[in-house]
């Protein structure tokens, strides 16, 4: 603490004192005497009052416990907290923290820092440093476990959930369209370049199987949802048959009838009894055969139970599971025949439908119902092996990263050369960036700034209050005690001013009188 003007204010006072009594033991009639005695009374009293105010500020003067002094030590719980919401809600506000916040220019002060050659030197070395020391971490079994777990935690349970959640969060967002008109473009130059024979049987040959399969469940689809269609008609279609060629039917019928009489003597003996006694009318005979049929085919038509129309059914099913090699390969045979003849047709119709927009829709449409249909009992009976090959890829991953850059951290000049383009890319980069870094830092801080700002009047509340009385009246003493001793001069100065004045008062009261 400054004592210059404290000892200047006590100098004022003693002057003051000793004037007053050497001039109240003067008896004289000096009007000289009178108004110098008076304002060294005036500046007496006041030199008093005022150390006695600033003293009382801090302590009891002369240690009498006179009421209201004192002050700061019995108002030390409102002084605090006036203080610490001064300091947190005015001074140190949100508004002004985040406007001075604002006018920080971060991009300025990184660029700054990462310039200087000593920092550079001292960031390069502590880098190296504790990267060889991860080296040897690295190597340990502790690493590879706290590896292991960490994957396993970022993992989870439901990794086939978490998997097909992130499909769909990505089909539903704006990145699909960015990567959707990549794949497009990529998928467009691929099949205009490709030649069309050598692109469809690498299509058969990679998803021969996936194409048997599904030409066979198309094919049962097709004949469980349409078997009762195609009965109708193919019953329809029989029945008109039989009435288109009803005589010709009735002629074979005739003719089975004349070679099974001609089989022996006997039969041909008994037929053409019966044949000349009307016994057997052929023409009846053939009518009522036609008739049954048509009755069979009808009953074929109309009775879903039907024996004839379920084994039919049963056959054109065993059919395709049953299909040998054979007819496989001659299924696959004939698709690639068929796409090969209309090729540069699919082509363009592929090129066209990936460019338009109902592609881009079809497909985000049937990944999606895929997804809400059967995509997560799928995932879900590969979860296990997904996980293992997460685990696997993910540690040989690391592992491939840190013996990849081995070589660089255990050379200084190879270590040196690397950082110094890391720095240089950051810097380069960075001052592409300058306004957006500087927005994400500004918002970064305020917002944290918001979020914590109570702690700056908890801190200012937490410091006075570890302050014993002694301690906070010496710190508000040493910053404003020599300042507040300037109240004791000027008290004596003005109360030696208004001594004169009420002096020449009282001397022209006088005269007057």
């Amino acid at each position: 603490m400054r004592y210059n003007n404290k000892i200047v204010a006590n100098i004022f006072l003693l002057i003051a004192f000793f004037i007053f009594i050497g001039t109240f033991f003067v008896n004289t009639q000096s009007v000289w005497l009178f108004i110098l005695k008076r304002a060294s009374e005036a500046a007496l009293i006041g030199g008093i009052a005022d150390w006695f105010a600033i003293t009382a500020l801090f302590k009891y003067p002369f240690n009498i416990r006179i009421p209201h002094t004192n002050i700061i030590e019995n108002n030390r719980e409102q002084i605090t907290s006036m203080i610490s919401n001064m300091v947190n809600d005015t001074w140190l506000g949100k508004k002004f923290l985040g406007a001075e916040i604002n006018r920080i220019d971060f991009y300025d002060i990184i660029v700054k820092v990462i310039g200087k050659d000593r920092t550079n030197k001292r960031i390069r070395f502590y880098s190296r440093k504790y990267l060889v020391k991860f080296l040897k971490y690295s190597k340990s079994d502790k690493f590879n476990k706290f590896v292991n777990d960490k994957l396993k935690q970022a993992i989870g349970q439901d990794l086939s959930l978490k998997i097909l959640n992130g499909i769909t969060v990505f089909m539903e967002g704006e990145d699909f369209d960015k990567i959707y008109e990549i794949l497009s473009d990529y998928i467009k130059r691929y099949v205009s370049e490709y030649e069309a024979k050598d692109m469809i049987r690498n299509i058969i040959e990679v998803s021969s199987k996936e194409m048997i399969y599904s030409i066979m469940t198309l094919g049962k689809s097709l004949i469980n949802n349409n078997f009762d269609k195609a009965i109708k008609n193919l019953c329809d279609f029989a029945n008109l048959t039989i009435d288109e060629n009803k005589s010709s039917l009735k002629k074979q019928i005739k003719e089975i009838i004349v070679k099974y009489k001609d089989n022996s003597v006997i039969k041909n003996i008994i037929i053409s009894f019966a044949t000349e006694t009307k016994i057997l009318n052929v023409e009846l005979l053939s009518n009522e055969i036609i008739l049954k049929i048509k009755d069979l085919i009808t009953e074929i038509q109309n009775d879903p139970s039907n024996d004839i129309r379920l084994k039919l059914r049963a056959y054109a099913l065993g059919v395709l599971d049953n299909s040998g090699e054979d007819i496989r390969r001659e299924v696959l045979d004939n698709v690639e025949t068929i796409i090969y003849k209309n090729s540069d047709k699919l082509k363009g119709y592929l090129l066209d439908y990936i460019d338009n927009s109902e592609g881009k829709q079809f497909i985000k449409k049937q990944v999606l119902s895929f997804i809400d249909s059967d995509g997560i009992k799928i995932a879900e009976q590969f979860n296990e092996q997904i996980k293992d090959i997460i685990m696997t890829t993910g540690m040989n991953t690391v592992n491939a990263v840190i013996d990849g850059n081995k070589a660089y951290i255990l050379n200084k000049n190879l270590f040196k050369g690397k950082f110094d383009y890391i720095v240089d890319l950051i810097q380069n980069e960075a001052s592409k960036k300058s306004s957006e870094i500087n927005t994400f830092f500004r918002e970064k801080t305020i917002y944290a700034m918001r979020i914590n700002h109570s702690i700056i009047g908890k801190l200012v509340r937490q410091y006075l209050e570890s302050l014993n009385h002694k301690k906070l009246a010496d710190q508000i003493e040493s910053k404003i005690g020599n300042d507040l001793q300037y109240i004791r001069i000027n008290g004596a100065l003005v109360g030696s001013v208004v001594g004169i004045i009420i002096a020449l008062i009282g001397l022209l009261m006088k005269v007057v009188h």
